[in-house]
């Protein structure tokens, strides 16, 4: 056990802090008075007899815990509060939770002493206060306020060991909020809102651990006004009732971030986590520390020598063979050393710390969970995949210990944790379920039941220190992502994807509770902040319906993170989510604020950088120059397999293949509601301002399969985000590129998704003629236009390609207009400063658009940005508008305000 801890193998044993984790039912003290609970537990304690070890263990317990009733009842005298009879109003019931709480916390120094369940059951109180008249609504939320306020002061009383393991102000007074009952009705009250309303009279911060227990009962406005507070303020957790409830029932609470236990009847032992990610150099070290080389477990020593993994082994690591050490050697005997460790740490602390006053407001027969935890979950599975997915050779130091790892070929894309590949998302189910399997094998004290949770806190930064490269492509001493995160921006399919793989953990195995922190930008949730509570709702929707468990959402702009780390001191209520709880960013340590800063935050899609190398200004592939060609619709023979990108289906329900880019799950920016985004490849002009220039290529996916995908494959992506798709007017949008260039792809990808109820949008420049337009646009709900100048001259020196060209879009309008009126259009205009700003322009665009109507919406302003820049560096290629400044948004409110005064619908991204 020594030997483990010393190798940060086993981390988290106890410190400067008791093992908290236990919810007392404070609600007891306010519906009986302590003078019934006195006399029930003498009941109880008279009831046992006999002289086995476990009655007479039983009875010192409820003796201790009668004793402690009584000193909270001299406690409460000293504060001028009578607790022996039940509270009779709103004021007196919170009075009793809060001193029941301080109580506790005054005896006990435990990490994560939660609050429990308190908004419906204060609830009854208030609504009988309001309506007798005894006290108004102002009187209610005040002393929500000041019950709030006191959790935030906890921090205050902590000892200073306490506050330097534990950075950022936690205390982890979590309150559980909402749920529903056993009947499915929600469980939200005024009270509920009241706590949340909090945030807003009181201002974001750490404590209390705000958590939403979300279920699909709860009505849309009770989400959104949850979600609206979520994007201002970062501050609340979010964990799905519908799951937890038909296991728990329906009164149970949060313990620290992530842990169920019905309150008052359950009670868990936890402390100490184990690092995952160690256990597997381990495998890979015969039994030895990477670090210092000690042997810390015999029996996987000799299981590596007799695999032949040992120190002077020359050949690439061999999958199968470590997996079996791993999963049959190295994690049975971890989880019996984990468990052994357990037991003499909560049998030590029953005996010096016992929680008398906690232990008093539970059912003297209490059930016992023990909660195991483990650190590295994604780091172990990436590395098993690469092993698995390519030839990893180990890099030996003169002790044979492994120092890095090399990868015969590097250029290959290997499958990461947060991509929604079952290829490595299903190695994450497997180590947690055969954890937890072993686990439950063991002899645990109290007959516990074993749970285990995937939970770092901020701890990840500390794992990462203690550990040394892995096969992965982790290096020595950078952090592990946090709980169940994937690693820092290894999730590059998108937040649904993301989303998704963090979902298939089996609660069943990891009832402890399973922790994802997630980030995204304001923009990713939309340009407009009418709609980000909508699509945040969404999100939070799909995500629990997949079965997810837990999530903390942080809605936050990167460049301000960036200049809080920089300048702490100016921003000292910035609070954000970590790992299932809130902390203050400026009372982090500067290691943890630059860990947080180099998390995935999930921002506005833009076509990936994973293909630039693939294809650059100077590709092989199959390459049209489109400003020689003067219709690439027309021109059949510049294919060698036929007009490819024209010809019609012949065949029904043949794949139709289409050449792409990218594809990114989520968007919010480009049509209603949430979408999935495809990036096509091949674009009919050459625009100077474009942020995707490697989707510019023309490419024949017969030639270049590496861009060849079909409808049915889009299609099945559609299908496995679909909860996600579906509210909210959301779907699919085809972008590029040009999407016309492809009808055939466009119409069969569109004819499937609407078949399956999503909406549709083509994100185009205009591109075709009628023949091509009437193949998609029969499928079509929304086209957003863009049109690069009013002015034909400046159309063409902006696209880099002909006038009549240009002109086309127009034409491509006009037949929306005239042929399907059913579509939604609106016109995408880039500002460019004394280009495309100018009176005569906004005039000329004013004047096309009214032309338009009805199908004609809005102008969508997109001010200039350099966003893509780097992307021509990459490909060897000289950047169009070098020397071009971002359009400022001021100048470009004033253009919107111009258009409007023209009598045209503008909108302009929020900040």
């Amino acid at each position: 056990m020594k030997l483990a801890r010393h190798a940060h193998l086993l981390t988290g044993l106890p410190d400067g802090y008791g093992r908290g984790r236990i919810i007392a039912d404070y609600r007891r003290i306010a519906l009986y008075g302590v003078d019934e609970l006195i006399r029930l537990k003498e009941l109880d304690y008279a009831a046992v007899t006999g002289s086995s070890l476990e009655s007479m263990r039983l009875r010192s317990e409820i003796h201790r815990q009668i004793k402690a009733l009584n000193e909270l009842l001299i406690m409460a005298d000293s504060y001028g509060v009578d607790l022996r009879k039940p509270a009779k109003t709103f004021r007196e019931a919170a009075q009793a939770l809060w001193l029941g709480h301080i109580a506790a916390l005054k005896e006990q120094d435990g990490a994560a002493m939660s609050a429990g369940r308190w908004d419906a059951f204060l609830d009854v109180y208030a609504e009988k206060d309001l309506t007798s008249g005894i006290a108004t609504e102002e009187d209610i939320q005040e002393v929500i306020d000041d019950l709030v306020l006191k959790m935030r002061l906890v921090r205050h009383v902590r000892t200073p060991e306490y506050n330097e393991l534990f950075s950022g102000d936690p205390t982890w007074i979590t309150l559980a909020l909402g749920g529903a009952t056993d009947d499915s009705h929600s469980m939200v009250t005024k009270t509920t809102y009241r706590f949340l309303h909090s945030l807003r009279n009181l201002g974001p911060a750490p404590e209390p651990n705000l958590t939403v227990l979300w279920s699909k009962v709860h009505n849309n406005n009770f989400k959104e006004f949850c979600a609206n507070l979520s994007i201002d303020t970062s501050s609340i957790q979010y964990e799905n009732d519908d799951l937890m409830r038909p296991i728990f029932g329906p009164d149970y609470a949060i313990a620290c971030c992530v842990s169920a236990m019905r309150v008052g009847t359950d009670m868990q032992f936890f402390g100490a986590r184990t690092n995952l990610a160690k256990l597997l150099l381990m495998v890979l070290n015969e039994g030895r520390d990477e670090i210092e080389g000690t042997v810390l477990s015999e029996p996987l020593a000799k299981a590596c020598r007799e695999a032949g993994i040992v120190a002077d082994s020359n050949g690439p690591l061999d999958y199968e063979k470590v997996s079996k050490l791993y999963f049959d050697v190295a994690i049975p005997w971890m989880a019996e050393l984990y468990a052994d460790t357990m037991n003499c740490i909560h049998y030590s602390h029953d005996i010096a710390s016992y929680e008398n006053l906690q232990m008093s407001l539970h059912n003297s027969n209490v059930n016992h969970f023990m909660a195991f935890g483990i650190a590295g979950l994604s780091v172990v599975a990436d590395s098993l995949a690469a092993i698995k997915y390519d030839e990893v050779y180990p890099v030996r130091d003169e002790r044979g210990l492994t120092v890095g790892f090399r990868r015969i070929h590097p250029e290959k894309v290997l499958p990461t944790f947060g991509n929604d590949n079952p290829k490595v998302d299903d190695i994450a189910v497997k180590v947690t379920r055969r954890f937890h399997g072993e686990l439950d094998k063991q002899k645990l004290y109290k007959d516990a039941k074993a749970t285990l949770s995937i939970l770092t806190i901020t701890s990840n930064v500390v794992y990462g220190k203690s550990t040394g490269s892995t096969p992965d492509g982790r290096l020595m001493g950078e952090p592990f992502a946090p709980g169940a995160n994937p690693m820092h921006n290894r999730d590059k399919n998108g937040a649904l994807a993301s989303l998704s793989s963090v979902s298939k953990l089996p609660y069943s195995s990891c009832m402890d509770g399973i922790s994802n922190t997630f980030c995204l930008t304001p923009t990713a949730l939309g340009s407009y902040s009418k709609d980000r509570a909508k699509n945040l709702v969404t999100l939070l929707d799909g995500y629990f319906d997949k079965n997810g468990h837990h999530i903390n959402i942080n809605v936050l702009n990167r460049m301000l993170l960036e200049d809080a780390h920089k300048h702490p001191e100016k921003y000292p209520d910035l609070t954000i989510r970590v790992s299932g709880y809130a902390v203050r960013f400026n009372q982090l340590t500067p290691e943890q604020r630059e860990e947080v800063l180099k998390r995935t935050m999930h921002g506005s899609a833009m076509a990936s950088n994973a293909n630039l190398p693939a294809h650059s200004f100077a590709c092989d592939c199959f390459n049209i120059d489109p400003t020689t060609s003067p219709d690439l619709s027309l021109s059949p023979s510049l294919f060698s397999d036929g007009d490819f990108f024209t010809q019609d289906i012949l065949v029904e329900n043949t794949p139709v293949i289409g050449s792409v880019h990218s594809l990114e799950t989520f968007t919010s920016n480009d049509g209603p509601g949430i979408r999935t985004l495809v990036f096509l490849q091949g674009c009919s002009k050459r625009c100077k301002f474009c942020s995707n220039p490697e989707t510019q290529c023309i490419v024949d996916p017969f030639s270049c399969p590496e861009v060849a995908v079909s409808d049915q494959e889009v299609v099945g992506v559609l299908k496995r985000y679909e909860q996600f798709l579906k509210p909210n007017s959301g779907g699919i949008t085809l972008s590029g590129g040009e999407p016309l260039l492809q009808p055939n792809f466009v119409s069969a990808v569109f004819k499937k998704a609407k078949d399956m109820g999503l909406t549709t949008c083509i994100d185009t420049s205009g591109h075709g003629n009628s023949k091509i337009w009437n193949q998609c646009l029969p499928y079509t709900d929304y086209v957003m236009l863009c049109i690069k100048g009013m002015d034909l001259k400046l159309a063409s020196f902006i696209s880099g390609v002909s006038e009549s060209n240009n002109q086309r879009a127009r034409e491509f309008a006009r037949y929306i207009r005239d042929n399907y009126k059913n579509i939604q259009l609106s016109i995408r205009w880039v500002l460019l400063k004394d280009m495309t700003d100018t009176d005569e322009e906004i005039e000329a665009l004013a004047s096309f658009a009214k032309e338009l109507r009805p199908v004609f919406t809005h102008v969508e302003l997109l001010p200039y940005h350099t966003l893509g820049k780097e992307k021509y560096a990459a490909m060897n290629a000289i950047y169009p508008m070098e020397g071009m400044e971002p359009y400022d948004y001021d100048d470009a409110l004033k253009v919107k305000e111009r258009l409007e005064s023209l009598g045209v619908p503008a909108t302009l991204a929020e900040h």
